[in-house]
């Protein structure tokens, strides 16, 4: 044996008994929801979970989850502020992030709210700030983070609610415009996205959690009939660890299923 064969048998040995770094992911709107559970289920998994919330001293929840888990930490982001969307990726400079969710949203309001000849049109563009144009700028800012991990992984949590063709007559049918036109919105950007960093290796998931047992889904009037957050989360994230270049950019529910644009 060569003396170069043993100098890199040597260094073959000691990158198999190094430790592997854990997996990185950022989680906006962790402090309740579908984003805690996201946030307790990958910190289970032993991934380094970094937690945003916009006011992480309310966030009861998320709070416990930081003290029992220390490879969770919290970060003060309010999505709708640019400025302090900015100063956090400056301030993760040099950490790669595998996987960046998406997570905070907002329904703009009480369905009566937005439904012809009563629409609160100052909800809607909040609305649309939260839960359209917030993640593409999340994802803009942190885009270098991501490119620098190993995964490559842009997701957002968008709704089923989103679907033009699933919009048909049924007793249960609510209009809610401001939350459906949003969401349509994020699924046409982060599709576009998907196309746009291909090249780079990243990839984008569309993923809709399904009708989920959260308050947002009480406050659009259809409390009771969701699933619970950890079966919709464990899809998700099944979802997420299976999102390839031939699932980029592909509408997904947590089922695994392809949901119809």
């Amino acid at each position: 044996m060569t003396h170069r064969s043993i100098v890199l048998g040597l260094l073959l040995l000691l990158a198999a008994s190094a430790p592997s770094q854990a997996a990185t992911v950022l989680i906006t709107g962790s402090n309740r929801g579908i984003g805690l559970e996201l946030a307790k289920q990958y910190a289970e998994s032993k991934w380094d979970v970094i937690a945003t919330a916009r006011a992480p001293k309310e966030a009861v929840e998320l709070q416990a989850l930081a003290k029992a888990h220390k490879n969770l930490r919290i970060e003060a982001l309010d999505v709708t502020d640019f400025a302090a969307v900015d100063a956090l990726a400056a301030k993760l400079k040099g950490t790669a992030i595998d996987v960046l969710i998406n997570n905070a949203g907002i329904l703009g309001g009480e369905p009566a709210a937005q439904k012809m000849g009563g629409i609160d049109y100052a909800a809607m563009e909040l609305v649309y700030r939260t839960n359209a144009v917030a993640p593409m700028k999340i994802s803009e800012a942190f885009v270098e983070h991501v490119a620098a991990s190993q995964q490559k992984k842009i997701v957002v949590i968008t709704s089923g609610t989103a679907s033009l063709a699933n919009v048909k007559p049924s007793q249960f049918f609510v209009p809610l415009y401001s939350y459906r036109m949003s969401k349509t919105a994020v699924n046409m950007g982060m599709r576009a996205m998907a196309m746009e960093l291909a090249p780079r290796g990243i990839l984008v998931g569309i993923l809709a959690p399904g009708m989920v047992e959260t308050r947002l889904l009480q406050q659009a009037g259809s409390g009771g009939r969701g699933i619970d957050a950890p079966t919709s989360v464990k899809g998700v994230m099944k979802n997420i660890e299976n999102l390839s270049p031939a699932t980029s950019g592909q509408y997904i529910i947590y089922t695994g299923d392809t949901v119809p644009w």
